[in-house]
């Protein structure tokens, strides 16, 4: 009986032992947190004949699941697959065995499909479709980069280190047990000598065990610091506006983002219809005033950009690069500007004004200076977050006819910027999507079936698009990622003339 009373004993202090290790372990390696996002991608274009709407949902780590949606516009698609790939260089070339995309028992144009984002950086998503007019590719290129950190549940947390504990007491007992009775005969008394040797290994196998909770627990938070690194890497980087009197405006990336300037050269950046930088200044806080602006790149790196005349006041600035690799950057940053006396402008660069952000909350109607009118189309539900859609607008004579009059804008049917009221949320799209073009063309580059392939992407170049009248319908395919209200900027090319004009929307 006094036997059992000492080993119960030994066992006790054993497990008092561990508790107070593992307790220092937590106390002393604490985990680090941190948040990220990022819009989701939205392209819509053609497979060979098949028009489809595609929809990548990014995962909120890396590595992380991807959910793909593909909608096609017709019923004559049977079957689609999806892979993934590098966007360019090593890999681009060598997308695995394709995932098999599950049609929708509901919607028969609705294909789903989900593909593991492995790495970060510029990846494609390879749809290979087949229906009733044969077999065609299309390639989505995708920014593959973590949108959060995701926290452990406290529940969760006591849950393991419960289950932690647990372990440890058992792998300690066991041994002490072990070495304490291995040599004793059944039956027999318990010895000092077996004693003292079955302290002597709760001692060391404790120490043991609390060595390799401390190594792990160290392990752990080391990889989540390097990959609270590299979400903040993946961050908007800041952006240096400064003017330099009287209307000259120099623009590069803010002195404190050395880090990224390591893995982003600025001058090797990757035209975008035409264009290293598209720059976009937002008059706050009633985003009455916005300008689309092209800087020219300097031998020293800096762009710069002759304002036109711009009235003064708080400017947002956005400039949306490419990098060599296909990813897309949106560097924000932000200047005071005093009344700016200009040049007209020229070229590609256009602006516009609004009432101010607050004075409307829907507005489906804007009209031209010469009585032409844009209709927003759309349903009198209310717009939902985090759910695809196809933003409709028709550009109407004066008559109230479709005009017959628009012009490709930067090789486009029309661009748009959509911003949130707390400038949260930015995002210059297209009728193509979200998806940038020069991204688009290194992806198609890779295509065996390319219809863009070997297409100029010099820079101040245009893109040589087909000749063919633009209808008065333009549709932008996008997804809203949060509730609150937003203005969208339009801008279209009308008779040789560039027009902005701007509608606002509450998302729930």
């Amino acid at each position: 009986m006094l036997s059992r009373m000492g080993a119960r004993s030994i066992e006790w202090r054993g497990v008092r032992l561990i508790l107070a290790v593992l307790a220092a372990v937590f106390l002393f390696v604490t985990p680090a947190l941190a948040h990220v996002g990022s819009p989701d991608v939205f392209y819509e274009g053609n497979a060979g004949p098949y028009h489809l709407f595609v929809t990548v949902i990014i995962p909120q780590v890396i590595p992380g699941l991807a959910q793909i949606n593909i909608r096609s516009e017709s019923k004559d698609v049977s079957q689609v697959s999806t892979s993934v790939a590098r966007l360019t260089g090593p890999g681009s070339k060598y997308a695995p065995v394709p995932d098999l995309a599950q049609r929708s028992s509901t919607d028969p144009n609705l294909f789903t499909s989900s593909l593991w984002l492995m790495e970060y950086g510029s990846m494609r998503v390879i749809l290979k479709v087949n229906g009733d007019r044969g077999t065609a590719e299309m390639s989505v290129p995708v920014p593959s980069f973590a949108r959060r950190m995701l926290s452990m549940p406290f529940w969760l947390g006591v849950l393991l280190l419960a289950l932690t504990i647990g372990l440890g007491i058992g792998a300690v007992s066991i041994v002490t047990a072990a070495v304490r009775d291995a040599a004793r005969a059944p039956g027999a008394p318990m010895t000092n000598h077996a004693k003292a040797m079955g302290r002597r290994a709760m001692a060391i196998s404790a120490v043991v065990v609390a060595a390799i909770c401390y190594g792990a627990f160290a392990w752990w938070n080391v990889e989540a610091r390097d990959f609270a690194e590299t979400a903040k890497f993946f961050k908007p980087p800041k952006l240096a506006v400064t003017l330099i009197p009287p209307n000259q405006l120099e623009v590069k990336p803010a002195p404190t983002e050395t880090e990224w300037a390591k893995y982003v050269d600025m001058k090797h950046l990757v035209p975008d219809h035409g264009h290293l930088m598209h720059l976009f200044l937002v008059r706050t806080p009633a985003l009455d005033c916005v300008w689309h602006l092209h800087p020219t790149q300097m031998n020293d790196g800096p762009f710069i950009d002759n304002l036109p005349s711009i009235a003064a006041g708080h400017y947002e600035a956005f400039a949306d690069i490419v990098d060599k690799s296909g990813f897309p950057w949106t560097l924000v940053g932000s200047v005071d500007l005093p009344n700016v006396n200009g040049a007209p402008l020229s070229g590609d660069d256009s602006g516009g004004t609004a009432i101010p952000l607050g004075e409307t909350h829907e507005s489906t109607i804007a009209t031209l200076s010469h009585g032409a009118r844009v209709i927003w189309q759309r349903d009198a539900a209310p717009l939902k977050a985090n759910v695809p859609t196809i933003l409709r607008f028709e550009i109407q004579e004066a008559s109230g006819k479709p005009s017959s009059d628009l012009q490709p804008y930067m090789g486009m049917a029309a661009h748009a910027a959509i911003i949130k009221s707390d400038m949260s949320v930015f995002a210059h799209i297209h009728p193509s999507g979200t998806v940038p073009m020069a991204a688009l063309m290194l992806a198609d580059n890779e295509s065996s079936d390319s219809s863009m392939a070997g297409m100029n992407m010099s820079p101040g170049m245009k893109m040589s698009m087909p000749e063919e009248r633009i209808s008065a319908e333009i549709s932008i395919p996008y997804g809203f990622p949060a509730p609150g209200p937003y203005r969208i900027f339009l801008q279209f090319n009308l008779g040789g003339q560039i027009q902005t004009v701007a509608f606002d929307t509450q998302v729930e």
